[in-house]
């Protein structure tokens, strides 16, 4: 038996991940700003943090996409996503909630700055 193969073909790449795309990364930076003295700007450790492809899963607290807690230096990093848009939630159990959202073209970084004002 003899096979026949064109070379004007594409290759055809089977895509094992589920998904073209899984090369966007998320870095955030939680901080917390006084308006008055004597208190000294903060970095916010121990936020958790939650990211949602659907504007409606944010509403209704629905599984997020991704989440996350911020370390002592108040950093957290999701990698690994695939949607051009996530919404944010930022939590913490003294500071109260932040919403915010965020860009994601495909093979890029993007840096996300969640700040309390007191």
């Amino acid at each position: 038996m003899l096979a026949v193969v064109s070379c004007d073909e594409e290759p055809i790449y089977e895509d094992l991940n589920g998904s073209e795309n899984l090369n966007r990364t998320i870095k955030f930076d939680v901080s917390h700003v006084y308006a008055t003295s004597p208190y000294s700007d903060s970095t916010v450790a121990g936020a958790t943090i939650k990211i949602y492809a659907q504007f409606e899963d944010l509403l209704t607290d629905y599984y997020p996409d991704a989440s996350r807690i911020t370390d002592s230096l108040g950093h957290a990093e999701i990698n690994g996503l695939d949607e051009d848009m996530y919404y944010i939630k930022c939590t913490h159990p003294t500071l109260g909630e932040l919403i915010d959202s965020v860009t994601t073209p495909a093979y890029t970084t993007s840096f996300v700055e969640l700040i309390y004002f007191m």
